[in-house]
């Protein structure tokens, strides 16, 4: 196949998921070439050197201006949305004049659902990672729920201005909601990467969506058994959404005080994180986090650890239990999301509700019992080595690609 792919994605799960998939494919001898305004994910990914990279650059202004918010009133797009298909729809001329097979795209950090299928005349798929959640979730409020009635304040200036800001603000919301909705519905397919995230977008958008699993890199992330440190993990970007608040917690409900809690993370909210260290303080948790370390010292950290806590809160699929459990390690999360269906409770890890004492059992369990961690670790590495494979991957896109021809 001649494979374009798009994509606005930024490091993480997206962008790795992508790189999976890009790689696959063209080992497997299919022409790519890329369109984005950061091919590479501003340097997370590593695409082939034969591979075309289009650097298509979206001007977007941080401050919404007063002419915006007005026509966001009258449900018209804003001028950062404009841009976004001014962008789409220079990438889809240039996709539609190069003779492709198919369009693959991926996801749009700010829009979550792209627009460039509205453009592309050829076969197009999307991978979407997940429904853009802060309009279906609250975290920690959903954005539709109103503010405080006037009480009193109506001849206020005090309550009229954020009263303005909130009904911007909600304007501006359902025209992406709209727009998202119809780009959802430009693709010919819609691939997912769970169970879970086919229902949350049938759920979001009133049309299904196909599960597309995705594989981890057994090569880079391999089984250490032998060496152990006092300390638990916890992996992902430092966000509300993650929740490591309920790590902390249950950390501070563990028998042995001298285990530490690692957090790696690529992004981080320093606001939310001096917060979360303080309450960490407070609680006497040993907490430390570390953002953007390399992948070798990510897979030591992860081998090395007692088990994984991972408390992302209704996580679509997550990489890094399945990464974590590559390196042999144990991985309690919450029985929620997509890793309900990587999770196998007792063989590769426990899965627990959203009590602190409860979570802290089970880190009881791990960190006082050496032979169940051992045990739960083999059966965790060979778990991912069988059945979470890249050519497994690789597989279930082309298959999925080829579909739509």
């Amino acid at each position: 196949m001649k494979i374009a792919i798009w994509h606005n994605l930024p490091s993480g799960g997206g962008s790795r998921a992508l790189n999976y998939h890009l790689n696959g494919l063209h080992e497997r001898g299919h022409y790519i070439e890329i369109w984005s305004n950061s091919p590479d994910a501003d340097g997370f990914m590593q695409i082939p050197a034969d591979v075309k990279v289009h650097k298509i650059t979206y001007n977007r202004t941080k401050d919404t201006s007063l002419k915006d918010k007005f026509k966001s009133f009258f449900f018209e797009k804003d001028q950062n949305m404009l841009e976004m298909e001014a962008h789409c729809e220079k990438c889809a001329n240039e996709i539609n004049a190069g003779g492709f097979d198919i369009l693959f795209a991926n996801s749009c950090f700010f829009y979550a659902v792209p627009s460039i299928g509205k453009f592309v005349k050829i076969p197009k798929v999307l991978y979407l990672g997940e429904p853009f959640r802060f309009f279906y979730e609250s975290l920690p409020r959903i954005v539709w729920e109103a503010p405080q009635g006037a009480a009193g304040k109506t001849f206020r200036r005090s309550y009229w201005l954020p009263f303005l800001e909130d009904l911007w603000a909600e304007r501006r919301n359902r025209v992406q909601m709209r727009e998202e909705r119809r780009n959802y519905e430009a693709f010919d397919k819609v691939l997912v990467n769970s169970i879970y995230s086919a229902e949350s977008c049938l759920k979001a958008y009133g049309s299904p969506a196909e599960v597309c699993y995705l594989g981890i890199d057994t090569e880079m992330f391999k089984a250490n058994l032998h060496s152990k440190s006092d300390y638990v993990i916890g992996l992902g970007n430092f966000y509300i959404n993650k929740n490591p608040r309920l790590a902390v917690e249950a950390m501070a409900q563990i028998i042995n005080k001298n285990i530490k809690l690692i957090w790696v993370a690529n992004m981080v909210n320093q606001n939310y994180a001096e917060e979360m260290q303080t309450l960490a303080k407070q609680m006497g948790v040993d907490f430390e986090i570390k953002t953007m370390v390399s992948d070798a010292e990510l897979v030591d950290l992860l081998s090395n650890a007692l088990c994984m806590i991972y408390t992302s809160q209704l996580e679509p699929f997550g990489f890094a239990p399945l990464e974590a459990n590559a390196c042999g390690t144990p991985v309690i999360a919450l029985q929620e999301g997509g890793v309900k269906e990587t999770i196998i409770p007792n063989k590769n890890g426990f899965l627990s509700d959203r009590n602190p004492k409860n979570l802290a059992k089970h880190l009881d369990k791990l960190s006082e019992n050496s032979d169940l961690r051992k045990e739960m670790g083999i059966f965790a590495a060979e778990y991912v080595r069988t059945e979470w494979t890249l050519q497994k991957c690789t597989d279930n896109i082309e298959n999925a690609l080829k579909s739509v021809l």
